[in-house]
């Protein structure tokens, strides 16, 4: 069967393409080799933060501003929260990346923050225990998106008779025929396509091995505790924005408020790189051992352990993003290795995946996300 547009991956990048392009009226066909929302990817875990102040590159800044926009879009078109509202503290000593890039971003792009010290951390948020060398940034529509429930209503939203889903299916071999059309088997048959979207995650450099693609996929736990001692009204979303904070270099964890009166806290980078095939599913001991030690030393709160999962990073040599055409065929789109941040961002990739499929201009420069930038 023969489509408009196919697109390999239904996580966070592709729901969101199949949403923007559902509208175009093409025919469109979406494959995922599990049923989306899962949790073997990239694009599950309960909550998902979205900042403004972006401390990784002022690059970002007008793209995560355009995905608000368009959230908010998806928000009243499904009639679901996506979005919650609740501050975002990156935390750090004055010269690190988390605090100082943030600042530098917040500064280029005139996003409203604030700088506190640790007493005022400690006054405004006491759920925290800076030490005294702690200073952060406070930005005031930071929040999280709730991922399960954006991956449903962009697929929901994306469904009708122009769109085909063919879940629970691999795709197991791209190749372009003569003419551009690119032809894709599965464990379960062929399709041809006009143009490709490729955003599985994980799974890119399977499809791919001839580019030489530089990705490494790390195993990175998430970790839900329980309240034992402490005021869990402090961890609540009305007190306890979302964080980042850099101890050093290398050392860097982010969390949630309180949700179902569970606390979410996991490590930014450094995860075991890993198989997406194989890749260790279980939580262990010390892993949870870990992140409810740095919970009792900067949070003034006692945890039991509730549960965990797994995520995974795609990660490119820069940390930056890969959107670009395959350089033998400007028909594939290539989506989605986003080094741990991308999630945010998805609503307003999506639209430029469509854009890209459609031949029509595009809403943002993504010539910072080349493959060229990552391979040479």
């Amino acid at each position: 069967m023969h489509y408009d547009v196919a697109i390999i991956g239904a996580g966070a990048m592709g729901s969101a393409a199949a949403y923007h392009l559902s509208k175009t009226g093409k025919k469109i066909l979406v494959l995922d080799q599990f049923e989306p929302p899962h949790t073997y990817g990239s694009s599950h875990g309960q909550s998902r933060i979205i900042r403004e102040a972006y401390f990784e590159s002022p690059l970002y800044v007008p793209l995560v501003q355009q995905a608000y926009v368009l959230w908010q879009e998806l928000e009243q078109a499904s009639g679901k929260q996506l979005f919650l509202k609740t501050g975002g503290l990156m935390l750090g000593h004055k010269d690190s990346k988390v605090f100082s890039g943030a600042e530098h971003s917040a500064i280029k792009w005139n996003v409203w923050y604030e700088v506190i010290g640790s007493k005022e951390i400690s006054k405004r948020f006491p759920a925290f225990r800076p030490d005294y060398n702690t200073v952060a940034l406070y930005e005031k529509n930071a929040g999280l998106l709730f991922p399960e429930a954006c991956i449903t209503a962009h697929l929901s939203l994306a469904s009708g008779s122009n769109t085909g889903f063919r879940f629970n299916e691999k795709v197991t071999e791209v190749s372009s025929l003569a003419d551009g059309t690119i032809s894709i088997n599965t464990t379960k048959g062929n399709y041809t396509a006009g143009k490709l979207i490729v955003s599985n995650g994980a799974w890119m450099t399977t499809l791919f091995p001839s580019l030489q693609m530089p990705l490494t996929v790390t195993r990175q736990p998430l970790c839900w505790f329980d309240f034992e001692a402490g005021n869990p009204e402090w961890f609540s979303p009305a007190n306890f924005p979302i964080y980042i904070w850099e101890l050093s270099r290398h050392n860097v964890f982010y969390g949630f408020p309180a949700l179902e009166n569970k606390l979410k806290i996991a490590i930014h980078h450094g995860g075991i790189e890993s198989n997406p095939d194989t890749v260790d599913r279980e939580v262990h001991r010390e892993e949870i051992d870990h992140l409810a030690s740095i919970i009792s030393t900067h949070f003034n709160v006692k945890v039991t352990y509730s549960h965990s999962s797994v995520c995974m990073y795609t990660n490119t040599a820069t940390e930056d993003f890969i959107i670009d055409r395959h350089p033998a065929n400007n028909n594939i789109i290539i989506a989605s290795p986003c080094s741990g941040h991308g999630f945010k961002f998805s609503s307003a990739i999506g639209k430029l995946l469509c854009e890209m499929a459609c031949e029509a201009p595009l809403s943002f420069d993504l010539s910072a996300f080349s493959l060229k930038t990552q391979t040479s």
